[in-house]
């Protein structure tokens, strides 16, 4: 075991640090030890604690409320995405522990889940909102019978989704060229919103897009990773949002010039320049340094599409306020993207390809809109039939 653990010195303290999965590789870190021993005597005991499954919970009689935020902090954050252990704290916050946080883990009964789920769907949840919850809880109890051993049977297992109230159908916004050649060219969010309304990539992923991700020779266009929510690098959404595609001229046209902008302005400000960095040992998380600081080992160099002037990255928060001050949002353009494509002939199949689609009934579902020319395409089709 103790070939496991990792100790490193940071100023005048000790921390410990092990491997918990390889693909991709995160790890444990704790610190502020005041010896290298002490720090290496609570990293085997932590080591111990995490391959025995021992999440920090003991008590034969534990809330759902505390067992969740332990399965959070101990299974959750150190095993999964950013985003996920977000999106499951969101859910658990607002979904499960007003409702459930103050029963028994050993006393939640299938009962009980199926009145919650009833409970949620009379006030007004969508099907998907309640399933998404459904969801975390059912894996937060799996864990509870193994490895956890709290419980001997999970009691969200068997239980069905209630009868919901129709949703109201938001109408989806297709922009017309006329709009996207009214956004003021010469913005500093405007590289984000011409890779946008040209690719239909996700937000964070054209964020986290960098000029080694692009071929302006070929046009091709690798889609490596996303750039999320206080500033970390993660690997993208799906299996399938990891891809290849290419670009159309007009804008491999436009990322020549503002390759070549940025280059000059980075010669222009010199060591005031700021460099970004991925760091490879703490999470994949963004770092910023001045130019003239040399980067450790362990930073690797992001050069960013989407910064400002001085090199520095775009705040997601104000990008999107920038795009609702406009009256849309990224889904408009990656919906607009799908649609066009749909409407000029492209092949669904290829069209889920580019967007990072699993399968083309998820494009067609989600990302094509039903415009006034496609109608009338319809329409033609059918008279070019019957008039035979």
């Amino acid at each position: 075991m103790s070939n496991k653990i990792r100790i490193r010195k940071r100023g005048k303290t000790f921390s410990y640090s092990f491997d918990i999965s390889k693909n991709p590789r995160r790890m444990k870190e704790k610190g502020g030890f005041a010896t290298e021993d002490e720090a290496f005597d609570e990293g085997v005991k932590a080591y111990a604690d995490w391959k025995s499954g021992n999440i920090g919970v003991t008590s034969e009689k534990v809330t759902l409320r505390d067992y969740l935020a332990s399965w959070l902090e101990n299974v959750v954050r150190p095993t999964l995405k950013r985003s996920t252990h977000k999106n499951y704290s969101s859910i658990i916050a607002a979904r499960i522990v007003p409702y459930l946080g103050s029963i028994h883990v050993q006393e939640l009964r299938p009962r009980d889940v199926d009145s919650w789920m009833k409970k949620i769907a009379k006030e007004g949840l969508a099907r998907t909102t309640i399933a998404q919850a459904k969801t975390v809880l059912s894996i937060a109890m799996k864990y509870a019978v193994y490895p956890a051993e709290l419980i001997s049977a999970n009691p969200v297992t068997g239980i069905s989704i209630p009868r919901c109230a129709p949703q109201k159908i938001i109408p989806r916004v297709v922009i017309t060229p006329e709009q996207f050649a009214a956004i003021p060219t010469d913005g500093v969010y405007y590289p984000a919103v011409k890779l946008l309304y040209h690719t239909g990539l996700r937000i964070s992923e054209v964020l986290g897009l960098t000029w080694d991700d692009i071929d302006l020779n070929t046009g091709e266009i690798s889609v490596a990773r996303q750039r999320v929510y206080r500033g970390y690098f993660e690997t993208p959404k799906t299996t399938t949002s990891t891809r290849t595609f290419y670009a159309d001229a007009v804008l491999i046209s436009y990322l020549r010039a503002l390759k070549a902008s940025q280059a000059k302005e980075e010669m222009r400000l010199g060591e005031a320049y700021q460099v970004i960095y991925e760091d490879m040992h703490d999470g994949r998380a963004l770092v910023i340094l001045p130019k003239k600081i040399p980067p450790p080992k362990f930073l690797v160099r992001r050069p960013l599409l989407c910064i400002r002037s001085n090199g520095t990255p775009y705040s997601h928060a104000r990008f999107e306020a920038f795009l609702q001050r406009l009256n849309l949002n990224a889904h408009s353009f990656r919906h607009t993207h799908a649609t066009r494509l749909i409407e000029a002939g492209a092949k669904p199949v290829d069209v889920a390809a580019r967007l990072g689609h699993a399968d083309a009934t998820i494009t067609l579902n989600l990302y094509t809109h039903d415009t006034e020319e496609m109608k009338q395409e319809t329409a033609q089709i059918f008279e070019r039939i019957v008039g035979k």
